[in-house]
C-alpha cells in the first residue's frame, strides 16, 4: 500500500500552468478553425456566411473564453478548485466538438484526463473520466451530425481507448506517488543522518557532565587562535582554573556530590563569561578559558568576577558549604607556542594554589619579572 505523501509542486503554480494550457488550446483551435473555414470545400468561400461563423467559430470561442475567464477570476481571487479546473477541460473539449461536428474530435476528451494528472489525485481522474462519458453521450444523442460520423466501430474504439487511457493514467499516478514516497523516505533518511552526524560531532567535542568543550576540542581551537593571533596581531589570553580541595569533596560527600559541584561551576562559568570566550573542562576539576581579542586586564576582570560568583554558591549537598577556585591567567606572545602559553598559565595557577588559594594570579609576558603577579 502506497503511503500518502505531500505533493511537491505548488498548487497555484499548477493552476497557472493549466490555465495557460487552456489559452494555448483556444489560440490553436481558433487558428485551425479559421484556416479550415477558409479552405472549406476546396475554396468555396461562399460557405463562410454569418450563420456558419456563429455556429462553428464565434460561439465555441466565446464559450471557451467564458470558461477560461472564470478560471482566471477564481485564480486571482485565490478561490480556485481542482474539480472546476478539471471540469473546465471537459467543457472546452465539448465546445470544440460541438463547433466541429463534422470532424472526429471526440478524442479531445483526453484533455481533462491529462489535466487531472497534474494534481496526482485519483478522485480527480475518475471525475474527469465520468464527465467525459456524460459529455460524449449528451453530444452523441443531442447532435445528429456528430452521430452520423460515429460508426459502431468508432464507438467501440473510442470507449476502448478511453478505458485504456484511464488505466495508464492510474498507473502514472500510482508510480508517481511511489516515486515521491521513495524520495521523501530518502530525504528523511538523509536528514536523520545529518542529525546523527551533528549529535556525534557534538558528543566528540563536548564534555558530557558539564556541557563544555572537552580537552581535545580546546587544543584544536587554541591552535587556530594562536595562528590567527600571530598573523593578525590579535590579543589572546588563557586562564586555567582549578577547584580548591576538590578531592576532599569527593572523599567526604561522594562522587555524585562532586559531579553536582562540577556542573554548578561549569554553569557559573557560562553565566559570568561572554559568548566570545571558549570554555572547556580540561580534566578532573580543571577548567580552561580562552579569551580571543581581549586584553589581559579584561580577561582578569572576567575571571575575577567568575571566581567571586563561584565562591558565592552554597551547595545544599555539602550542608551549605562553599567552594573556592584558584585561577592562573597568561597572555600569548607572538611567535610562542600553545605549550608555552599553557606553561605560563599553569605556573600562575600553581602560584595561586601555593599562596593561599581562592585567588587569581596573572602574568604578562611583557614584564621582565619571572615571578607571577596578581
Amino acid at each position: 500500500m502506497i503511503a500518502k505523501v505531500p505533493l511537491l509542486a505548488d498548487s497555484r503554480k499548477i493552476y497557472r500552468k493549466v490555465i495557460t494550457t487552456y489559452w494555448i488550446i483556444l489560440f490553436l483551435s481558433l487558428l485551425a478553425e479559421w484556416l479550415g473555414a477558409l479552405l472549406w470545400a476546396e475554396g468555396r468561400i461562399e460557405r463562410l456566411d454569418l450563420g456558419y461563423l456563429m455556429e462553428r467559430i464565434i460561439v465555441p470561442t466565446l464559450v471557451q473564453l467564458a470558461i477560461i475567464g472564470t478560471n482566471e477570476l477564481l485564480y486571482y481571487r485565490s478561490l480556485e478548485k481542482p474539480e472546476w479546473v478539471v471540469l473546465s477541460g471537459t467543457l472546452i473539449a465539448a465546445a470544440l466538438m460541438i463547433g466541429n461536428q463534422g470532424l472526429h474530435l471526440e478524442y479531445i476528451l483526453v484533455l481533462p484526463i491529462l489535466i487531472s494528472l497534474f494534481f496526482f489525485r485519483k478522485r480527480l481522474l475518475y471525475l474527469a473520466f465520468a464527465a467525459n462519458l456524460l459529455t460524449f453521450f449528451l453530444i452523441y444523442y443531442g447532435y445528429s451530425e456528430f452521430r452520423t460520423i460515429m460508426t459502431p466501430y468508432d464507438l467501440c474504439i473510442f470507449f476502448a481507448i478511453m478505458i485504456g487511457i484511464l488505466y495508464i493514467a492510474l498507473q502514472i499516478i500510482g508510480q508517481g506517488k511511489q516515486m515521491i514516497a521513495d524520495f521523501m523516505r530518502m530525504m528523511t533518511s538523509e536528514q536523520d543522518l545529518v542529525v546523527k552526524n551533528a549529535v556525534m560531532d557534538r558528543l566528540a567535542k563536548i564534555d558530557a557532565l558539564t556541557d563544555l568543550y572537552n580537552h581535545k576540542t580546546l587544543h584544536e581551537y587554541l591552535e587556530q587562535l594562536i595562528e590567527q593571533s600571530n598573523n593578525n596581531v590579535m590579543p589572546l589570553q588563557l586562564a586555567i582554573m582549578d577547584i580548591d580541595n576538590f578531592k576532599s569533596v569527593n572523599d567526604t560527600y561522594g562522587h555524585a556530590v562532586g559531579d553536582a559541584v562540577l556542573s554548578r561551576v561549569a554553569q557559573a562559568l557560562k553565566d559570568s563569561l561572554s559568548q566570545n570566550e571558549i570554555i572547556a573542562r580540561y580534566g578532573g576539576e580543571e577548567f580552561v578559558v580562552i579569551f580571543p581579542g581581549k586584553t589581559l586586564f579584561e580577561a582578569c576582570q572576567e575571571m575575577e568576577r567568575t571566581r567571586e560568583l563561584i565562591y558565592s554558591i552554597a551547595h545544599e549537598e555539602m550542608k551549605g558549604s562553599r567552594i573556592s577556585v584558584s585561577i592562573g591567567v597568561a597572555e600569548h606572545v607572538r611567535g610562542k607556542s600553545s605549550s608555552a602559553l599553557f606553561e605560563e598559565a599553569d605556573a600562575c595557577l600553581y602560584y595561586a594554589k601555593k599562596h593561599g588559594k581562592n585567588q587569581m594570579v596573572a602574568k604578562q609576558h611583557a614584564r621582565k619579572s619571572s615571578s607571577p603577579s596578581v
